[in-house]
């Protein structure tokens, strides 16, 4: 009976303390969990604390390169006597959206860093793209309001109009057609020693129609040497019926007094117009093809032309084995390129 005594009383005596000690501990805050953010589409999630959704993208890139010794300089600066380099680069890309009574919010920011032995830019990480919209506004560094887009083979043109330039936009879109213009900065198109006293002008409009897309655009350049215009039209259509995620792509360009507007890097006045089509075809859903063509003809008469052919394997989702070809035809000179990516988000 004594012992039955000890251990009621010796329980009790616990009870209590333990009480006394749980009543003195400090409430945990509740954890606050990342939430998925479905109102700008997949991949967004809010930052906590915040109604700004965040989505993070990029990829990893390795591409080791062949070349014909005697023409390498052509394509790359590197000093040493090997027919072959590697160059790989990262990508990391931020987008912030968040809804206003003006529309969507939107910045986005994207870095490439690229290790390359033969370029002066060897481990510097740059701003690829950098710029805020709202609503029709568009303020930053981005693809020119001028451009489309080049071919689907991996180095899509090198005698096509592809150009990221800082500017300021507006666009707006209806029932599948758009409307912009925009204020570029001119310096990185034509370089500050060839501008005059204004950015350039460009207007685009975009029409969309289910299995195709369209954009034609002109600008306008102030250069040293006098005033100068460009206009381009381009389309992509969708050939499902072929296979699965097929495209064909065509683009035109013709430029008076202003080379780069027709895609041309020889600076100087006079007639200049340009040609590009491209094909990518899934042979299966995860091997596809790619052919670009382009042509580009100066009024010096020295015209170019470059055609270039890819095949790539997707052997697991968001990652890719190609081998690409080109030849040149003003430099007589050939490439071959294998590459190794994997992407992530968006």
């Amino acid at each position: 009976m004594k012992f039955r005594t000890l251990m009621l009383s010796s329980a009790a005596a616990f009870s209590v303390v333990g009480g006394a000690q749980a009543a003195d501990l400090t409430v945990a805050e509740p954890v606050e969990y990342v939430k998925v953010c479905d109102a700008f589409g997949v991949g967004y999630w809010y930052i906590p604390g915040t109604d700004t959704c965040l989505k993070i993208g990029g990829y990893v890139r390795v591409d080791v390169s062949f070349y014909d010794p005697e023409k390498k300089l052509f394509y790359s600066n590197e000093s040493h006597t090997g027919s072959f380099d590697f160059v790989t680069r990262g990508f990391l890309s931020i987008t912030a959206k968040s809804m206003t009574d003006y529309g969507p919010l939107t910045s986005f920011v994207s870095f490439r860093s690229t290790f390359d032995p033969s370029a002066s830019t060897d481990n510097i990480a740059n701003i690829d793209e950098a710029f805020l919209t709202l609503g029709p506004l568009l303020a930053g560094k981005t693809a020119s309001t001028y451009d489309y887009g080049g071919g689907f083979t991996y180095d899509g043109s090198d005698l096509d109009s592809d150009t990221a330039l800082q500017q300021i936009r507006l666009s707006w879109a209806m029932n599948g057609f758009g409307l912009m213009f925009a204020v570029e900065d001119q310096r990185y198109r034509w370089g500050s020693a060839e501008t005059d006293d204004m950015p350039d002008l460009v207007a685009a409009i975009t029409a969309s129609s289910g299995p195709w897309d369209a954009k034609l655009s002109v600008g306008y350049a102030d250069l040293l040497t006098g005033g100068g215009w460009g206009v381009q039209a381009a389309g992509t259509v969708k050939l499902d019926q072929i296979a699965p995620g097929d495209l064909f792509r065509v683009k035109v360009a013709y430029a008076e007094d202003a080379y780069s507007f027709a895609g041309s890097t020889n600076a100087g006045t006079g007639t200049y117009w340009s040609a590009l089509a491209s094909f990518k075809h899934f042979f299966t859903p995860t091997v596809y093809g790619a052919v670009t063509f382009d042509y580009l003809s100066m009024p010096t008469g020295a015209d170019d032309w470059q055609g270039t052919g890819q095949i790539t394997w997707l052997p697991v989702r968001n990652f890719q084995i190609g081998l690409q070809a080109e030849y040149r035809d003003s430099t007589d000179a050939t490439k071959v390129k294998l590459r190794f990516q994997r992407d992530w988000g968006g």
